[in-house]
């Protein structure tokens, strides 16, 4: 049985035997060298996201007929695609809100200037407010999940990578958190944080920055989105123990969305 192509592989066959046809939206953000084709989904079973005439159908292709200017088409690792500017635009417009502030994120820290798109006079509100909460600190797409669930759910919105000295000598860097209130919130992905070197350096990184006043709430990766509810009810409890005042109708908006986080099936 033959091995599936990769999907880089299959896009640039693809637009080698189509010449009107380009890469976009997620395909184009995975040959650009994005983690972002969504959490538990296969590049071999990923199809080949095109823009294309309408009258191209191809297997193992999904075609999207939208207008398409030269300026936003160019080439990459022998693929013709949209540019890094025109994939983060559609991944802010046609993706799930968290997929797409994942994929925001790790353009940002590419240097891909998401201020200039958030400023361009024909992008829809949603679209901007998507592309405002990007934040090139995420460290992993998790991460950004994690931001995201917090700041729709109606919390302040976390600074990432806060750097904190430690005694006697050493730096921590939070994942996102609060340093007004010394609250952090960390996603604990599988692999990294699970093996005993890895737990022990964990518990002295934290005990040590419990002695300056911090609080590290971690995050498993099971939490997200299954148990969103609790995540929520959890760091909005801790920040109102450590002073934060929402105002009522602050509350009421948080409380609305853990009610709805709840109901939602998992």
């Amino acid at each position: 049985m033959n091995e599936p192509l990769p999907l880089i592989e299959r896009a640039r066959r693809v637009t080698r035997s189509v010449p009107r046809a380009v890469v976009c939206r997620q395909t184009a953000a995975h040959v650009w060298g994005l983690n972002a084709l969504g959490f538990g989904a296969s590049e071999d079973d990923w199809p080949v996201e095109l823009i294309a005439p309408g009258h191209v159908t191809l297997p193992g292709c999904v075609t999207n007929v939208t207008p398409l200017p030269a300026d936003d088409i160019t080439h990459h690792r022998g693929v013709r695609l949209t540019t890094p500017e025109r994939t983060a635009l559609d991944c802010a417009r046609w993706l799930p809100r968290v997929e797409a502030v994942a994929a925001l994120d790790q353009f940002a820290r590419r240097g891909v200037d998401l201020d200039a798109l958030w400023r361009l006079p024909t992008i829809p509100w949603p679209v901007r407010d998507t592309l405002g909460m990007a934040d090139r600190g995420a460290a992993s797409p998790r991460e950004s999940w994690l931001r995201v669930v917090l700041v729709d759910g109606g919390l302040p919105r976390p600074t990432t990578q806060i750097r904190v000295p430690l005694a006697p000598a050493g730096t921590a860097y939070l994942d996102l958190g609060w340093e007004l209130y010394k609250l952090a919130v960390e996603y604990d992905g599988q692999g990294h944080h699970s093996s005993p070197t890895a737990q022990r350096h964990d518990d002295l990184r934290r005990r040590q920055l419990r002695d300056q006043g911090w609080r590290v709430m971690a995050v498993r990766k099971d939490v997200i989105p299954g148990q969103t509810a609790n995540l929520l009810e959890h760091v909005a409890n801790s920040l109102i123990e450590r002073g934060w005042q929402p105002s009522p109708g602050t509350t009421t908006r948080i409380l609305s969305r853990i009610r709805a986080a709840r109901r939602k099936p998992r």
